[in-house]
């Protein structure tokens, strides 16, 4: 019932659409009603009803029949002269009696009856010619042409509702599947960063693009198990009690056997269906992994052994899929439908038994066509709660994996415009896990003055990113953390973090490109002209890019700016950071992927890019750094030292150690 309660927050959006489905559901349903009751009539009250007695008259009507010279009519006023009209084995014969119920047989111009007290009576009849019997059936020519124009009509009727209901109910779904994406979206871009690390990006993918799927799902099968399937059985119920009440009670003995039987069902489907989900998802994974890394795959011929790993995966949810498809034969819709098929047989074979009169009851033909065809109306709403339980226990879990990430706890994403920052930045005794009891800083002191170049450097696994990444707040502090972290002598979470980020710059050492323009990819929802564009990105030492490329800034780069290279997606970086003008900018390993010309053309460019902002640098090449107003070494997860670089050399210690191998490593090359 949650998840039905949280897709009613899309499903309410659509509200008129809603009533037109709902409204064109009950129309059909009454078009399904009065359907065998039009059938009935045609069968008892039309063909069949040239059986019932007729009487003589003496005044020739609309509905009066001339039979050797007399006149006669099916009336309430019943006279003396009385003619009845028995047909047997196909062919039509008068008998001037009325005619009791039972097994009839024709023997030398006799009619033989037993009724079902097995008593025979003896009737003489006369056969009728083909033109006698088209007499007796005049009268019932018009009624059945308008029965049969009722009857037609109504099947158009129900096809025009059907199409419309469809349509609205089309309307609805696609609708509410683009809100919840765009929901999804947004949540995805303010989920925590810890949320990246725990969950693969497959599975949050999957989550978007076939999870979403379930909520159009949930809405068709709740339509027409919770709104069809119950009107369906409501005007079933008020055919069949119309037609017999007391058999129509006794139909109600099966639902207390039909609703342990599908307690039974759904409890073994539920788990089958979160499995195989699960199963989904993680294919979904695995293949997403293959992808991004089919260049690695292919480099170390590790072909075999992904795909096998991936059968793995794959054979998983084979198995979880036989698993729910045995259920379904053994336990589902298919037994069902045996249930209804025996039902009807039992109807057949009930009045059957009976010779068609039970206890002075008459059923007739049209009556026992009605009446099953309603009992089918019966069965058929219980054989799609089995059939449609297995894919509602699929599009509740799949829709409970998406509603888990657009409820997920986010980042607040409140804004409002501050100051620009100065630039003061201070670590106060920073202690800070990402496990339990597992520090990665370890008290961690620094001050950072407005317009200051610092930078950080340290061996694999010192704590350089983690400082930075709690300073751009992608982690917060926990409980069991220590320590505080100020901009401009404010701790970092006064403002909400889009607030907070307003003036804060990053450049990562693997640049992101998007599918777009070069201008698109440095604008980046910044408010900036072409030519402002164009002179920043010069400015960082863009301009030889500039000049090769066609079309300018209005190049069109793929996904991944895979038509670049490295260097030029670096560069790039630099111009969308610069673009938005923060007053602390962050370079995370900005120069560790480039060559040596880049470098120096970065280097140049970081002159004029660092005034009158902070700029924090986490160096893999020190020569970046050699000019920084100082620099700080982090070591297993402490500030070993901080100075500038002249005084670190002298210090000959573990800047000193890492400077020299450097230097020695070019030197070699």
């Amino acid at each position: 019932m949650k998840a039905i309660r949280k897709i009613w927050r899309y499903i309410r959006n659509y509200k008129k659409a809603l009533v037109i489905a709902l409204f064109s559901m009950l129309v059909i349903q009454s078009l399904n009603l009065a359907a065998p009751l039009l059938v009935k009539s045609i069968l008892d009250d039309q063909l069949v009803a040239i059986k019932e007695p007729w009487y003589e008259t003496v005044e020739k009507t609309e509905k009066s029949v001339l039979y050797n010279g007399k006149y006669y009519q099916q009336q309430e006023t019943k006279t003396e002269n009385v003619l009845s009209v028995v047909i047997v084995k196909g062919k039509y014969y008068a008998v001037d009696d009325i005619v009791i119920q039972g097994n009839y047989h024709v023997e030398n111009n006799t009619l033989i009856v037993t009724d079902t007290n097995n008593l025979v009576t003896k009737y003489n009849l006369i056969q009728l010619d083909i033109n006698e019997v088209k007499d007796f059936y005049s009268p019932f020519i018009n009624p059945l042409i308008i029965l049969l124009v009722l009857l037609v009509l109504r099947y158009f009727l129900q096809i025009a509702f059907l199409y419309i209901q469809r349509t609205a109910t089309s309307h609805i779904t696609i609708n509410i599947i683009k809100d919840a994406r765009i929901d999804a979206i947004k949540a995805l871009t303010l989920l925590p960063m810890d949320r990246f690390e725990k969950e693969p990006a497959g599975k949050i993918a999957n989550r978007i693009i076939n999870d979403v799927n379930g909520i159009n799902s949930l809405f068709n099968i709740l339509m027409n198990l919770m709104v069809n399937a119950t009107l369906a059985v409501v005007f079933a119920y008020i055919g069949m009690f119309y037609l017999n009440w007391q058999l129509s009670l006794i139909t109600f003995v099966l639902y207390p056997i039909i609703y342990i039987w599908l307690k039974a069902f759904i409890k073994r489907l539920r788990r089958s269906a979160e499995k195989t989900n699960e199963s989904r998802s993680m294919i979904t994974a695995q293949l997403n992994e293959i992808i991004n890394g089919i260049g690695i795959l292919q480099v170390y011929n590790y072909k075999d052994e992904t795909i096998e790993t991936f059968n793995q995966v794959s054979n998983e949810f084979r198995r979880e899929q036989l698993k729910e498809s045995r259920l379904h034969l053994g336990m589902g819709w298919n037994l069902i439908r045996l249930l209804g098929a025996s039902i009807t047989a039992l109807i057949i074979l009930y009045f059957g038994y009976n010779s068609l009169n039970i206890y002075g009851f008459v059923a007739t033909a049209g009556l026992i066509y009605a009446y099953n065809d309603y009992l089918s109306r019966l069965v058929e709403p219980v054989m799609m709660l089995f059939r449609e339980i297995g894919n509602y226990q699929h599009a509740v879990v799949r829709s409970e994996r998406l509603f888990n990430l657009i409820d997920s706890v986010k980042e607040d994403d409140e804004y409002h415009e501050i100051d620009r920052y100065k630039g003061k930045v201070v670590f106060d005794g920073v202690w800070f896990s990402y496990v339990e009891n597992q520090p990665v800083l370890k008290g961690i002191d620094l001050t950072i003055d407005p317009g200051q170049m610092i930078g950080i450097v340290g061996h694999t696994g010192s704590g350089k990113s983690t400082l930075m990444n709690l300073l751009l707040r992608f982690y917060d502090f926990k409980d069991d953390d220590m320590g505080n972290i100020y901009i401009d002598d404010l701790p970092i979470d006064t403002y909400s973090k889009r607030t907070y980020r307003k003036h804060i710059g990053i450049i990562l050492q693997d640049p992101i490109m998007f599918k777009g323009t070069l201008a698109d990819n440095i604008r980046f929802g910044a408010e900036a002209s072409d030519e402002l564009i164009e002179e920043t990105l010069r400015l960082v030492g863009g301009g030889k890019l500039l000049d090769k490329l066609e079309f300018g800034i209005h190049q069109k780069i793929v996904r991944g700016g895979s038509n670049l290279s490295v260097g030029e997606k670096q560069i790039i970086s630099f111009a969308r950071a610069i673009l938005h003008n923060p007053s602390i900018l962050i370079m995370d390993e900005a120069t560790a992927n480039i060559d040596t010309e880049t470098e120096e053309m970065i280097q140049r460019a970081l002159e004029e890019v660092k005034k009158n902002r902070t700029t924090i640098v986490i160096a893999h090449r020190l020569s970046t750094i050699k000019k920084a107003n100082k620099i700080v070494v982090l070591e297993n997860g402490l500030k070993v030292e901080e100075g500038t670089h002249e005084a670190l050399l002298k210090n000959n210690s573990v800047y000193a150690n890492i400077y020299r191998s450097q230097v020695k490593i070019e030197e070699i090359m």
